[in-house]
């Protein structure tokens, strides 16, 4: 071995990741469900360490910049044509990350399954035969994080760079900034770092401690403080994050499965016992109204606008073609508290005759508005103005009440009302609210000059669509 590849020092990073939202981490299609979760030899979802890694790198990469090309393929690893004989040379990675085990026993609560429709942008309903089911893992579980960064010698000038890296790593998973898994642009595989123990071992002076710490998992002596190292430099990037209040008009449900023969026919979907607002519905119907705003202002269907695809996202299911696009509008999940669960007896009628149809007598048990505050958070990535103009016009009709979410549309459920919206986009915030002070009015209050600039957006989106071929 060359002086160059002796190994002088270990870094240890442990900690726990709690997942704050439900995450998918799939083996592919399974027997049943079409999206099995993956599980380790014992049962437990885990989360390999290869997709840690790479959902790491590319959150990093794409948000922050490399200081130095070697040492950043030195930490990560990479491979790299030579130019002589055209073979591969390798850089082998040096932070090495152990599978995200969960920390508690095996719990069949720990995984719910949940269903999914592909709604047709030019009728606004389900397309025939694309319901899919998949299995998810619910929030709030603890994970074991390990990772180790070796140092070697031909780079013993270069750890403060090496520490940057780790300590951007550090400060994202702590923020929960990460997303791991599928289904992120609706929500899912946000996780958070803490009670974080850093560790360095200097070789050969440490070696007893390095297998001391490898026995009993911790050592005091060799806690290595990070404090006064700095995170990397950040991209600048356009991004829109939009978060806003709304209540629910009259009522809500987003069906969800129910094992128990007591409950009714549907019920409002739950983890932890709480009722959310799924990231999949309102996306879903933010997806389906911007696609019918663009419709309208144009005369031929917007499918083809690659545009648009690249903005909400795109696969094709039929394997025509090879293109895909990766969303990059950001919809959260949101807990809705505060509302009045009760049960509503519904039949059918018989269009002919207005009887009622023997044997369609069901039970649903949707959110009725009390005292809540429905909370929405979208995030657009690498934000355009025409693209920000266009959620604008959507979440309009969703602030006056012509958007409606989840099931049962035709009896007037899933409509929610307009409290308070926050945009922050290029270093600018607008915000829009209700004026009830005087508990009289329900006007809607913008600033005079803000309103010129959100209208600005919309007049962009207006260009871009007319600009199009249609």
């Amino acid at each position: 071995m060359s002086d160059n590849a002796k190994l002088i020092s270990t870094i240890i990073v442990k900690g726990v990741l709690e997942n704050t939202s439900p995450f998918v981490i799939g083996t592919g299609k399974g027997d049943i469900i079409d999206v099995e979760i993956i599980r380790d030899e014992n049962g437990n979802p885990y989360i390999p360490a290869t997709s840690f890694v790479g959902a790491l790198r590319h959150h990093i990469s794409k948000n922050f910049k490399e200081e130095d090309k070697d040492i950043w393929e030195y930490f990560w690893g990479s491979k790299k044509e030579k130019k002589d004989n055209h073979k591969d040379l390798e850089i082998q990675s040096h932070f090495i990350v152990s599978d995200v085990k969960i920390k508690s026993k095996k719990n069949e609560s720990d995984i719910a399954i949940r269903d999914g429709i592909e709604i047709d942008e030019k009728s606004g309903i389900a397309k025939d035969k694309a319901k899919y089911d998949y299995e998810i893992v619910n929030k709030n579980l603890e994970f074991e994080f390990k990772a180790e960064i070796r140092i070697r010698q031909k780079y013993k000038n270069n750890v403060d760079i090496v520490l940057k890296i780790l300590k951007t790593i550090i400060t994202e998973l702590k923020d929960g900034k990460v997303q791991f898994g599928g289904f992120n642009t609706k929500g899912f595989g946000r996780f958070e770092l803490k009670d974080v123990q850093v560790l360095k071992f200097n070789f050969p002076e440490d070696g007893i401690s390095y297998l001391n710490f490898l026995h009993d998992g911790y050592l005091q002596k060799n806690e290595f403080d990070l404090n006064n190292v700095d995170i990397l430099q950040k991209k600048e990037n356009n991004d829109c994050t939009i978060t806003g209040d709304f209540s629910i008009k009259s009522s809500l449900i987003i069906s969800s499965y129910t094992t128990n023969p007591k409950d009714p026919d549907r019920v409002h979907i739950k983890y932890d016992g709480k009722n959310v607002l799924t990231g999949t519905s309102l996306k879903g119907a933010i997806r389906s109204r911007a696609f019918k705003i663009v419709n309208t202002l144009c005369e031929n269907n917007q499918e083809e606008n690659d545009k648009l695809k690249t903005l909400f996202g795109w696969a094709d299911t039929e394997n025509k073609e090879k293109t895909k696009y990766k969303s990059r509008i950001i919809i959260d999940e949101s807990i809705v508290d505060g509302v009045i669960e009760k049960e509503q007896t519904r039949i059918k009628i018989d269009r002919f005759t207005g009887g009622v149809i023997a044997g369609a007598l069901f039970q649903s048990k949707p959110l009725w508005h009390n005292d809540e505050t429905v909370k929405l958070k979208i995030k657009i990535r690498d934000a355009k103005d025409w693209e920000v103009g266009l959620l604008l016009l959507a979440l309009k009709d969703l602030w006056n009440e012509d958007l409606p979410i989840g099931g049962e549309k035709n009896i007037g459920r899933g409509v929610l009302k307009g409290k308070k919206i926050e945009i922050m986009y290029k270093g600018q915030k607008y915000t829009i609210q209700k004026n009830t002070d005087d508990g009289k009015t329900n006007k809607v209050f913008v600033n005079d000059e803000e309103k010129k600039e959100l209208e600005s957006f919309v007049r962009e989106f207006l260009k871009e669509v007319r600009g199009v071929e249609c």
